[in-house]
């Protein structure tokens, strides 16, 4: 495992675009919150920026929802470079010469995305953190710093759903400019197509929560409960998924995503 892990890590350690994609994850992660406290937020607004992002429970519960946005883009951009690069590169038949056997270069890569999606957390969990005790302003508890510590579980999960979809795209198409704007489509015009034209209008129940990309972003959901509770009150359910649907669907798109990954480097042509 190590020796993949390795493997995987020299192709993309000197890689530009990696080194971008990282970076832009390490500083506009902290950064969006202090970015999401100059919004110019009108009245009967449910939440307060100055205050609800910056302390404790709920700076988990807002870090996690603008961090939402930096893993759909960063981390799901990087699984579809992944992929992309090796057939432009013609790396993979290259390593599949050299004998590498498509199994184990897929286990490279589900690796390094697991690690990835892991220090993703770990980070955010810092981040959170650090920003939660720099705007201590009254008595501090441990179960109030550590209430909403499940966010960092479910936002390992969450990454690994983006890169599962990134991974799956890459592998379609093959190539990078078709595979981003296919993720891209998806993601912002036909799933929501789907859900806020096909679900509400013909077809009205919670089903429409249930679509692969809205489960995972419901891991780590925009929170303002009273949204949820404006379309229950109109339409008979709820909006968001709770945290233990969002943890069954994602894993269950996520090991499908992987298993058709799958299917298609065994009968892919390199």
């Amino acid at each position: 495992m190590l020796h993949l892990l390795k493997l995987e890590w020299l192709k993309q350690k000197n890689y530009v675009l990696f080194k971008l994609l990282a970076a832009a994850y390490i500083v506009f992660l902290p950064a969006s919150l202090f970015i999401g406290k100059k919004m110019e937020l009108g009245t009967g607004v449910p939440f307060n920026p100055a205050k609800d992002f910056f302390l404790f429970p709920t700076v988990w519960e807002w870090l996690g929802y603008f961090g939402n946005w930096m893993v759909f883009f960063v981390l799901g951009f990087l699984a579809v470079l992944m992929v992309t690069n090796e057939f432009g590169n013609k790396t993979l038949r290259q390593n599949v010469i050299a004998g590498l056997h498509r199994e184990e270069f897929f286990k490279s890569k589900l690796i390094f995305m697991s690690v990835v999606a892991f220090f993703a957390a770990i980070y955010y969990m810092v981040c959170a953190l650090v920003i939660g005790l720099l705007h201590v302003d009254d008595t501090l508890y441990f179960s109030t710093v550590f209430k909403n510590m499940d966010y960092v579980p479910r936002y390992w999960l969450m990454g690994m759903g983006y890169m599962s979809f990134g991974l799956l795209v890459g592998l379609l198409t093959k190539r990078t400019g078709i595979a981003l704007f296919v993720y891209l489509g998806y993601t912002m015009v036909v799933e929501p197509f789907l859900r806020w034209v096909f679900h509400l209008y013909f077809f009205k129940n919670i089903s429409m929560s249930f679509y692969p990309l809205n489960a995972m972003e419901d891991l780590a959901p925009i929170p303002i409960i009273e949204f949820a509770d404006d379309m229950l009150k109109e339409n008979g359910f709820r909006i968001l998924l709770t945290p233990m649907e969002a943890v069954i669907a994602t894993v269950i798109y996520s090991s499908l995503f992987l298993f058709f990954s799958y299917k298609r480097l065994k009968n892919s042509d390199l």
